[in-house]
C-alpha cells in the first residue's frame, strides 16, 4: 500500500539500492549509490531503521543501538471470537495477545536473554513454548499451539535516542534512525509516520531547509522520547533492574498521550 502510494505520488522507487556516500553542501547533497549512480538533490532523508547507515555517515557521534539485556518472540494464532482487544499479561516474562484480523492473533513474549544469544532455527518453537512455563495459565495453554519453528520471530530488543540535532546540512532522519524504541508500547512504526507528516508540513512552511528541520525536531522531540523511555522503563521492570510497571496503566497513559495533536 505504501509502496503503491509512493509510485502514485511521482515518486521513483529503487528496490536494492543503497547509498554509499553522503556529501552536502548550502544548495543540495551529491549522494552515490551501491548500483555506481549518483545524483544531487534539495534534500536527503534517512529513514533507515535503527541501524541507519544514514546517520553513521552524517551524525557520526550519535549513540548506537544498546542491547537492554531482552528480547522479544512472537507467534500467530487463530483469533478466539471473545478477544476483541489487546490482552498484556505483567511480571517478569511479559506476554501478550494481539488481534491482527478476523480469525489471526498473535501471541509474544518478552523474556531475559542475558548475553544476547542467537537461537538456532531447528526447535525455536520449542524454546519460545519454554518459555511460557512462569506465564499464565491462558498463555500456556495457546502456546501449546506453537509447534513451527519457520513461524517463531524471534529479535533481541534495542533502544537508542538522540538528543542532540536529528539533522546535519540538509540530510535530515526520522524513525528508529532518531528514536529507535522496543516494542511494549507498540508505538515504533506509528511515530516514525507522525515524524513524516509533521517533516513535510514544516518543509512546506518555512522558506529555509534549516528552519524547517529544527521545528520538525522541536514538534517531535518529546513525544518520541516519551515513547523510547516508557517502554524502556517496562523492560527495565521486567529484567528487575527497575521499578516493576504495570502494563495496562502504562498502556492507558500511552493512549492518551499519543491521542494528543502531533
Amino acid at each position: 500500500m505504501l509502496g503503491d502510494a509512493a509510485r502514485e505520488s511521482g515518486a521513483t522507487l529503487a528496490l536494492g539500492v543503497t547509498a554509499t556516500s553522503i556529501a552536502g553542501d548550502s544548495t543540495g547533497v551529491e549522494v552515490r549509490f551501491s548500483d555506481g549512480s549518483s545524483g544531487r538533490y534539495d534534500i536527503v532523508v534517512g529513514a533507515d531503521g535503527t541501524y541507519s547507515t544514514t546517520r553513521a555517515m552524517v551524525l557520526p557521534e550519535a549513540p548506537k543501538p544498546a542491547f537492554t539485556g531482552q528480547a522479544v518472540w512472537r507467534y500467530n494464532l487463530p483469533r478466539p471470537a471473545g478477544l476483541d482487544a489487546l490482552h498484556v499479561y505483567n511480571g517478569p516474562i511479559g506476554a501478550g495477545l494481539v488481534p491482527i484480523s478476523a480469525t489471526l492473533m498473535y501471541m509474544y513474549l518478552t523474556t531475559p536473554e542475558p548475553g544476547n544469544p542467537r537461537y538456532p532455527r531447528e526447535g525455536l518453537a520449542a524454546a519460545m513454548r519454554g518459555k511460557t512455563t512462569q506465564c499464565a495459565p491462558a498463555i500456556r495453554e495457546l502456546a501449546r499451539h506453537i509447534t513451527n519453528d519457520d513461524e517463531v520471530v524471534y529479535r533481541p530488543l534495542e533502544g537508542m535516542l538522540v538528543e542532540g540535532d536529528w539533522h546535519r546540512g540538509r540530510v535530515v532522519l526520522l524513525g528508529d534512525a532518531v528514536h529507535a524504541t522496543t516494542p511494549h508500547l507498540g508505538q515504533g512504526a506509528g511515530m516514525a509516520i507522525e515524524d513524516s507528516l509533521v517533516l513535510a508540513e514544516e518543509l512546506a512552511r518555512h522558506a529555509d531547509v534549516e528552519s524547517a528541520f529544527q521545528a520538525y525536531r522541536a514538534r517531535r522531540f518529546e513525544r518520541c522520547a516519551y515513547i523510547v523511555r516508557a517502554s524502556l522503563a517496562i523492560c527495565m521492570g521486567q529484567l528487575g533492574k527497575g521499578p516493576p510497571v504495570d502494563n495496562a496503566k502504562a498502556t492507558a497513559e500511552m493512549f492518551a498521550v499519543t491521542a494528543q495533536p502531533i
